[in-house]
C-alpha cells in the first residue's frame, strides 16, 4: 500500500536563525589571507615548470621584493 504522505523539507537551523542578507553574503567570493603551509600541490596539473635561468631570476626577485601579485587558490 502506498503512503499518501508527502515529503516535507524543513529549513535548517542556520536558515532559521540567519537573515536573507547573511545567506546571500555567504555565497559571495571572499578574499582571505592564508598561510602557504595550508596549500597543497595540485597533482597532475597541466602546467610545466622549467627550472631555467628565467625561473632563477623570478625566485631572486621574490626573495628581494616579496610576492607582488597575490595568488589565487580554490577550495
Amino acid at each position: 500500500m502506498k503512503s499518501s504522505a508527502k515529503k516535507i523539507e524543513l529549513a535548517s537551523v542556520d536558515d532559521l536563525f540567519s537573515t536573507e542578507e547573511g545567506r546571500q553574503d555567504a555565497k559571495l567570493e571572499k578574499i582571505q589571507e592564508i598561510p602557504l603551509s595550508e596549500l597543497h600541490p595540485f597533482r597532475n596539473h597541466p602546467f610545466k615548470v622549467k627550472d631555467d635561468e628565467s625561473m632563477m631570476e623570478t625566485a631572486d626577485s621574490i626573495r628581494q621584493y616579496g610576492v607582488l601579485v597575490p595568488a589565487i587558490a580554490r577550495p
